[in-house]
């Protein structure tokens, strides 16, 4: 496997497992990459700034700004690095477009078509989406504020809610079944002990623990 995507509802853990199995790649030796989008460059800063809930963004124009940082991105980092040989790792890739900006029938074609240049160049090898119940992630969610301390308690993530992560999980849903016949996905069971959860995924990668 040279592209692995890690998908999954806000709280999750898809970050967790991601910098896990990074680890795990550093101890056996193995070039890789480990990466996220939005990206880091300028356009995917700003549409984090506007997921996390501190910039106002109409849909369609977060949808616009998603696909062409994904574009960059691809261009810039995912690329040159699977041409080098190295193992990309990604937090997020098209699929969360599909479901966090898809958000009706109409709109869903829409994103598909502003993400079409990536999802036919460059496709994951393989996308663990890790399957944890909105009413547990918003637990994570909660606690990871009282946690963080000072300025946690102020953070408003434009999705952290139990109707909008109940939503995006149908709309992700969706989007595996329309898509199954050419980006199969591996649902992960997210419930559970870290070890156990990254467990599964060295599992389906053919990697000892």
């Amino acid at each position: 496997m040279k592209f692995i995507v890690f998908e999954g509802l806000e709280g999750c853990g898809k970050t967790t497992q991601m910098r896990l199995l990074t680890n795990k790649l550093e101890a056996m030796n193995i070039p890789h990459t480990a990466t996220r989008q939005p990206s880091d460059n300028p356009i995917g800063k700003l549409m984090r700034s506007a997921t996390d809930g501190f910039t106002k963004m109409e849909n369609e124009t977060m949808a616009l700004l998603v696909a062409a940082d994904r574009y960059q991105h691809v261009y810039d980092v995912i690329t040159p690095a699977l041409e080098d040989g190295k193992i990309v790792l990604c937090d997020r890739y098209y699929y969360s477009s599909l479901a966090y900006q898809g958000i009706d029938p109409g709109a869903f074609a829409r994103v598909a078509a502003y993400n079409g240049l990536a999802m036919a160049y460059c496709k994951p090898d393989i996308t663990f989406f890790l399957d944890v119940r909105p009413e547990e992630c918003m637990r994570r969610i909660q606690a990871y504020r009282e946690y963080g301390g000072a300025g946690y308690e102020e953070y408003g993530g434009l999705y952290d809610s139990l109707e909008q992560l109940t939503l995006i999980r149908e709309r992700y849903i969706a989007a595996f079944e329309q898509l199954k016949e050419t980006d199969p996905v591996v649902f992960i069971d997210g419930i559970g002990d870290q070890k156990t959860v990254a467990a599964q995924i060295l599992g389906h990668l053919g990697i000892k623990e």
